[in-house]
């Protein structure tokens, strides 16, 4: 998969030799995908714990798991999804930041609900699944040989596939279970291998940005990667989540 970072114009000028190496850029990624995991799991602990299950307001219930706002919440995390790239490139790392952040907290409010829908046990079940596939397959990700970017079109499609699945089994096929489990599983696979893809990918190109010693463009990969990790990481976590749940 080709990059923008071997350009940087893109991030405010030529590059300026500093002590930067790759260790530092991809802890500094790891930090912010444990940070948006906070912000997530925080906002969907506080939705669907403090404000539905404290509270008990039958109508500020039926606000948060109205179809409406659920589809106003998928068209905004669209949104911030496909300008969170450019908005990182061609803006200040603050700016960068604060709609990452943003994004997290969005993703937070889409899946409050599972904490009502789901048990506790499930939940936490799914999360330390979630947590140990996905060091295992950064890992793999980061130490292996093997050019993973020929996996790139084969995921993707299979990405494509499940989205068009998932549809099709809401509106089409509700009763399907064969569709649903087997996209569960497939999401699982997918999404596990999505990790390795995106680790080998975002230590590739902080290679080149170490090498050049580019403070901010290092801080903008360091963004980047870690929103294409917690994407990763939340959706195992979803899926993972159908496999181990029971509804409360």
């Amino acid at each position: 998969m080709s990059s923008n970072f071997n350009n940087p114009e893109l991030y405010g000028g030529a590059a300026l030799p500093s002590q930067i190496d790759l260790t530092d850029i991809m802890r500094r990624v790891y930090s912010w995908v444990c940070a948006g995991l906070v912000v997530c799991f925080g906002v969907s602990y506080f939705v669907g714990q403090v404000v539905l299950g404290t509270i008990n307001s039958p109508t500020l219930a039926t606000f948060f798991t109205s179809q409406w706002v659920y589809i106003g919440a998928i068209v905004l995390y669209f949104v911030v999804g496909l300008t969170l790239y450019p908005v990182i490139q061609r803006t200040s790392l603050a700016v960068g930041t604060l709609v990452y952040l943003l994004f997290t907290a969005l993703f937070g409010f889409m899946i409050s609900t599972l904490l009502v829908t789901y048990s506790i046990k499930s939940i936490a079940t799914a999360f330390v699944t979630a947590a140990a596939m996905f060091g295992i397959m950064s890992i793999i990700g980061y130490t292996t040989k093997v050019d993973l970017s020929k996996f790139g079109p084969v995921l993707f499609m299979a990405l494509i596939g499940i989205i068009v699945g998932t549809l099709v089994n809401i509106f089409f096929l509700p009763g399907a279970l064969w569709l649903y489990w087997g996209l569960t599983y497939l999401g699982v696979i997918v999404f596990a291998g999505l990790v390795a893809y995106d680790t080998q990918w975002i230590a590739r190109n902080a290679a080149t940005i170490a090498a050049k010693g580019d403070e901010q463009a290092a801080g903008k990969i360091a963004l980047i990667g870690a929103f294409r990790l917690f994407l990763d990481f939340v959706n195992l976590f979803l899926y993972l989540l159908r496999i181990f749940g029971r509804g409360r």
